[in-house]
């Protein structure tokens, strides 16, 4: 907060929370221990923060002091265990948590077994509860790890994340006949029965029934008080799914062809619609077939695998300035989640070349979530020629996890995402796809290159290089031909074109 020249940089960023439904928004902000919030500066941060955001909903600026306790930042790291890893939980008590409280630096000791040591390093728990610290208090946190014995246990504890379980998605294979509209599709789909929860950019194929035409008018924004329209429909692969399409009017002609039972491949997220049933809305359709309609889910075991690659919640300081107007975007960004990744090879070739590292980055309907990074092993050494490119030693990959055990995580990381990356398609995805094979899987989901996006725009380059384009958008590419350095400059560089005028 460096409002009136810093006066209030105290005050930092804990929480926002949107109540649609009755039109509320609440935001907190934590302050020190030493700091007081009188009428005057919540008056003051109350209109500032409600001319800078400009909401059609009420805003209620609330304030939490931020208490530098022992005893309350014990609390604070045993919930931390209890909604992340209940096996940790059960391994640790007050008695084993030491705090020590400069100022505010807060150093912390945690006494722990040789076991509950290896998942926190195998894991990378220590860097997560930092930052669980830092954003529920005021003051920089360490933490030193102690094995002490006296807390050993009879035998290895089992790790138990508060997380999805990679498992493979059950897809079959379509033959499109003729697109309708919208982005091209896999021709990959899952089955409806398989789908009970909401997801993005799911890919569904079936006979279509009750086509219907209706109208609705816009109640809000600057196209308020127009008619628009929409078609609705069932889709049917032994189960039936509720369907709806908005129609844009260039788009109306190819809808009223719509007929009761036609094969489409359709393209959509699914999501709660009336009466909070769920619907799939469309985005994308083709006219296709299949020969036989499968209802059998092929599985692939995962049950042994344990996540291995780094994943973590991104931390991205500029956009959390609720002061400073977030940019719109145009589709698929604006709705969509998107992967954007990169990957650092022994070489050019995807038959006899091998993956080092695998980074990537989270877009969740045009904010920047979730970061993904990763050395892979691999099985012959890398050549000096690769090293002077990207940097990467043989030493620093020797205790890397095998490809079979990484590509899993990022297929799970991927799954519903649209996946993007810097002229990927003749390149990365090739790597990609061999080494899902190795594990039974395909890559199946929809694909923007931002390169070829980048040769659409008419900008002022001499090459279409991901660091020429960055520089020439504003964006600072830093340890360029490094995985996650690449993927992170991606997705600003797809964010930057994608940007509503």
């Amino acid at each position: 907060m460096q409002a009136e020249g810093g006066k209030y940089g105290f005050l930092k960023l804990y929480s926002v929370f949107l109540d649609k439904e009755l039109g509320e928004c609440e935001i907190t902000f934590l302050y020190p221990e030493k700091n007081q919030i009188d009428n005057e500066t919540r008056s003051f941060i109350q209109k500032l923060v409600e001319d800078n955001l400009k909401l059609n909903s009420k805003i209620r600026v609330k304030f939490k002091k931020s208490f530098l306790d022992e005893r309350l930042i014990k609390k604070v790291i045993l919930d931390f265990f209890a909604q992340n890893y209940k096996s940790i939980l059960s391994q640790i008590s007050e008695e084993q948590i030491g705090v020590t409280i400069e100022g505010e630096n807060v150093l912390l000791s945690l006494s722990v077994c040789e076991q509950v040591y290896n998942l926190f390093e195998a894991n990378f728990v220590q860097k997560k509860l930092i930052s669980f610290l830092q954003n529920e208090f005021i003051a920089n946190f360490s933490v030193k790890l102690i094995v002490d014995e006296k807390y050993a246990i009879s035998s290895d504890i089992p790790f138990v994340p508060i997380s999805v379980k990679p498992k493979k998605t059950y897809r079959y294979e379509v033959t499109i006949i003729k697109d309708l509209f919208g982005s091209k599709i896999q021709p990959f789909p899952e089955l409806i029965k398989n789908n009970t929860s909401p997801k993005t950019s799911l890919i569904l194929f079936g006979k279509i029934s009750k086509v219907t035409k209706k109208e609705f008018t816009i109640k809000k924004g600057k196209r308020k008080g127009e008619s628009k329209s929409y078609f609705s429909f069932n889709l049917y692969d032994g189960k039936t799914l509720d369907c709806i399409y908005f129609c844009p009017k260039s788009n109306e002609n190819k809808c009223k062809a719509l007929a009761d039972g036609m094969n489409f491949l359709c393209l959509g997220d699914l999501r709660p619609g009336l009466d909070d049933k769920l619907t799939y809305y469309i985005k994308a359709m083709a006219l296709a077939q299949t020969k036989v309609m499968p209802n059998e889910e092929e599985e692939v075991d995962f049950s042994q695998h344990k996540v291995v690659a780094e994943i973590e919640d991104f931390k991205d300081h500029q956009q959390e300035n609720i002061f400073v107007k977030e940019p719109t975007y145009n589709e698929p960004i604006a709705s969509s989640n998107i992967v954007v990744y990169d990957l650092e090879t022994t070489g050019l070739n995807p038959e006899l070349d091998e993956i080092i590292e695998i980074g990537a980055i989270k877009i969740e309907k045009g904010k920047i979530t979730k970061r993904f990074a990763s050395f892979v092993k691999p099985l012959n050494k890398i050549s000096d020629e690769t090293i002077k490119i990207n940097h990467i030693t043989n030493e620093m990959v020797a205790n890397a996890p095998k490809i079979e055990d990484v590509i899993v995580d990022f297929y799970n990381f991927c799954e519903g995402c649209i996946i993007s990356g810097y002229n990927n398609t003749d390149f990365d995805n090739k790597f990609l796809k061999k080494a899902l094979a190795k594990v039974g899987l395909k890559l199946t989901n929809q694909n923007l290159d931002v390169f070829l996006l980048a040769r659409t725009k008419k900008l002022k380059t001499n090459n279409l290089k991901l660091t020429t384009v960055a520089a020439a958008l504003g964006i600072d590419l830093k340890g360029a031909h490094r995985a996650y350095n690449d993927a992170f400059a991606t997705a600003k560089v797809l964010l930057k074109l994608n940007e509503a005028n």
